[in-house]
């Protein structure tokens, strides 16, 4: 009897350790430190700073290469210009360019060879022009809401200008100016027989810091 006792307490005991070693098992500790991010050495990328432009739209624009224009030639080759849109009187000025205020769309295609299908590309626009005949000289320029559309536009406009028919006179030659800011300035006119639209279509880029002539073509 007590033989069988001895045997049942070592019994109950084996189980009691089994249980309790069941209970005290626990996991090994991390000895590895989080992965963290390397510090970032290098200075966030920022925008370059804007260049501040001398002129705030298109009439300002082309006054400044008018009147530089006119100060650095000699007086038998200035121009006197009239500016604005000659299908809207009430926006011409005299002796300066002007804002060209359209009555419709089709009024850039006459006045500009800009065509009219391509106007809501464009959000400012100004003009000046010989006060007795356009096509003896004539220069715009128009500012694009999308400076994607600069450089997509030259070719269209360079091709409207050359199919359009002239009438009162035929300019001589073209010149197309992509100008800082997303402008594009337009001139042709006449360059023989005392024309200057040349001299001056050649001078835009001295006039306006960044100017490049982009198209420089014969009309005729």
């Amino acid at each position: 009897m007590k033989k069988l006792f001895a045997i049942l307490l070592a019994a109950m005991m084996l189980l009691s350790l089994v249980a309790c070693g069941g209970s005290n098992e626990t996991e090994a500790p991390e000895n590895e430190t989080p992965a963290t991010d390397a510090p970032e050495n290098e200075t966030p990328e920022t925008d370059a700073p804007a260049v501040e432009l001398a002129y705030k739209n298109a009439e300002e624009l082309l006054s400044q290469i008018y009147n530089g224009y006119n100060e650095s030639v000699a007086e038998e080759f200035q121009i006197w210009a009239m500016g604005g849109n000659i299908y809207n009187f009430d926006t011409i000025k005299e002796g300066s360019p002007a804002t060209f205020v359209p009555t419709s769309d089709e009024d850039y295609n006459t006045h500009f060879g800009y065509p009219a299908a391509d106007a809501g590309k464009i959000d400012d626009a100004a003009s000046m022009y010989h006060a007795m005949n356009v096509n003896i000289f004539n220069c715009y320029a128009v500012h694009f809401a999308n400076s994607t559309d600069v450089d997509a536009m030259v070719e269209t406009l360079k091709e409207n200008i050359l199919a359009r028919h002239w009438e009162c006179g035929h300019p001589e030659r073209l010149y197309i100016v992509k100008v800082p800011g997303d402008y594009l300035v337009v001139t042709w006119g006449v360059v023989s027989s005392g024309g200057v639209a040349q001299i001056f279509g050649e001078k835009i880029p001295s006039l306006v810091e960044g100017a490049t002539i982009v198209v420089d073509i014969p009309l005729i």
